[in-house]
């Protein structure tokens, strides 16, 4: 350091280590760093893609378990309407069927009673005829029509 420079003399400068330029491998030149790169790139582009997808399948999920919902809210207020329906429609029925069955009672009632006089009338004519019949008995009490036994009987022609 004769001259007050920082440079170190010569014996001085083969004790210390001298900094070497940094190489690449060879394996790794150009082609390899842009196959590397487009990997990279193309590994970035399946992620994101993989994540839109993702985050699209977790939206349409979300969607359909909203659609199941008011799905379901549907089908409730529908059965509460159809039992409503259903109850009306019952007590419609019962109605119509205590008239129609009251209907037939009357109906019943009216043909038991015209076959009560019927009968009657019916009674009254046998009565009739019974007398009748009673009458010519009477009057055919001693008069005998059939043939006697021992004659032979001729059929008619």
């Amino acid at each position: 350091m004769d001259n007050g420079d920082n440079k170190q003399s010569g014996s001085e400068a083969s004790k210390v280590p001298q900094r070497r330029a940094m190489s690449l491998p060879s394996w790794l030149d150009g082609r390899t760093i842009a196959i590397l790169t487009g990997m990279v790139s193309l590994a970035a582009m399946i992620q994101t893609t993989q994540s839109r997808l993702g985050d699209d399948i977790h939206r349409l999920r979300d969607e359909m378990y909203g659609m199941r919902a008011e799905l379901r809210e549907e089908m409730h207020a529908m059965r509460g309407e159809l039992r409503q329906d259903i109850g009306g429609a019952r007590l419609e029925l019962t109605g119509k069927i205590a008239k129609v069955r009251d209907e037939l009672r009357t109906d019943i009632g009216k043909l038991r009673d015209e076959l009560h006089t019927d009968i009657g009338q019916l009674d009254e004519r046998l009565r009739v005829v019974e007398i009748d019949v009673a009458a010519i008995r009477t009057h055919l009490l001693g008069f005998d029509v059939r043939p006697p036994h021992d004659e032979t009987q001729h059929e008619p022609s």
